[in-house]
């Protein structure tokens, strides 16, 4: 009786080990750039211009660039994260498979995925020293922004980290956005590759 105990026992914390693992290994591959990436066929010049930002991004020196998950995700809880990852996965992908890409409006898209899709737990998992105040900083114009951003907290007037850092984690976004969106022919075959062939 006491070998079958065991067993049972032994055999749960094995299975349970598996789970827990694999469950980590899914939620770390699902946040890296190839996977998000392919979910995200339509913007992936945008997933590019992250990947050549030189602060936020993959061509950070230091090698410190931040993935998909760590800006576009929460980090206030992890049942939090797993929800709004596998909702947005699902959205996305619905999105990917159902709509038209020609007909998005991905300059207004990009207001949308800032006020939406970029969140404060996000920043400060990284930057959370920046919003305590300290003496030695007190004089900063930029820390006395920074405690505004305390100050205003939980209030009607409340501030995300994206009302200032607009254009933070994409290098250029903007200027691929208007170039992809306003794209002009440089040669008459362009041209009817464009406005013919595309319409067919």
């Amino acid at each position: 009786m006491k070998n079958k105990i065991f067993t049972v026992i032994a055999l749960s914390v094995i299975a349970t080990l598996a789970v827990v693992f694999s469950g980590y290994k899914i939620v770390q591959v699902t946040g890296e750039f190839p996977f998000c990436g392919s979910w995200h066929e339509w913007d992936g010049a945008i997933a590019q211009t992250n990947l050549a930002d030189p602060i936020q991004g993959g061509s950070n020196p230091k090698g410190l660039g931040a993935k998909c998950t760590d800006c576009h995700l929460p980090h206030d809880s992890l049942v939090g994260y797993i929800f709004a990852k596998a909702k947005n996965g699902i959205a996305e992908g619905f999105t990917t498979l159902t709509g038209d890409p020609s007909k998005k409006d991905w300059i207004a898209n990009r207001e949308h995925a800032r006020k939406n899709y970029t969140f404060d737990s996000s920043c400060l998992k990284c930057h959370a020293d920046i919003i305590k105040g300290s003496e030695a900083n007190a004089t900063r114009e930029i820390s006395k922004m920074h405690a505004k951003y305390n100050e205003f907290k939980n209030t009607s007037e409340a501030m995300k980290c994206t009302d200032c850092h607009k254009y933070v984690g994409h290098k250029e976004l903007g200027k691929m956005l208007i170039e992809q969106k306003h794209k002009t022919a440089a040669s008459w075959d362009e041209w009817i590759k464009m406005n013919v062939e595309g319409k067919k």
